[in-house]
Order: structure tokens, then C-alpha cells, then sequence
């Protein structure tokens, strides 16, 4: 490949990369607002790590469910991106109890 058709490459790589940031910041701005949600309706939540499985099953299965009303019988595709949303905030919460995000 020459040097200009390599720039070509990595200017378009950058360009999907910056891209796909943007697109997730928006995505991690709908998990920490449905985190913010959570807690203002239910409080802190302090369960053990096999409550926190249990209602991580119970939002997957509501993902399976939208994916599968989407799917099949034309539901509505915004479904699929709120529980998606649910699980990830869920599944960010079991991490947290952990230690992930301190250094």
C-alpha cells in the first residue's frame, strides 16, 4: 500500500473511531441517567452479588423479550435500547460493588 492510500486508510480509521466515541458517550450518558433514575426512586442498593444476577437475568430477559417483539412482531426498536440500557446500568452497579472504577 503507498503512503497516500495508507493516509487514506488511517484518515477514514479515525474517522469511524471518533465516530463510534461520539455514539457511545451518548450511550454511557443513558446509563449513568437511568443509574441516576434508579437510585432516585429506590435509593442506594446494597444486595449481595446473587440478588444483583438475579435482577441482571430478569432486565436480560425484558432484552430478550423487546428483541424478540422487534423482531417478530414489529415492535417498537427503542425498547430494545432501554433495557439494553437497564442491564448495562445494572451490570455497572455489580462492578462498582467491587472496586471497579477506584484507582
Amino acid at each position: 500500500m503507498g503512503d497516500s492510500a495508507a493516509h487514506v486508510v488511517n484518515q477514514r480509521v479515525t474517522l469511524l473511531r471518533d465516530q463510534l466515541l461520539e455514539h457511545s458517550k451518548g450511550l454511557f450518558r443513558e446509563v449513568l441517567h437511568e443509574s441516576i433514575r434508579q437510585i432516585d426512586k429506590w435509593g442506594i442498593q446494597e444486595h449481595t452479588p446473587f440478588e444483583w444476577m438475579t435482577y441482571i437475568t430478569e432486565e436480560v430477559g425484558e432484552l430478550a423479550q423487546a428483541i424478540s417483539e422487534y423482531e417478530y412482531r414489529d415492535g417498537p426498536r427503542n425498547n430494545i435500547v432501554q433495557e439494553a440500557v437497564q442491564v448495562a446500568t445494572l451490570a455497572l452497579k455489580v462492578a462498582e460493588m467491587y472496586g471497579g472504577g477506584r484507582d
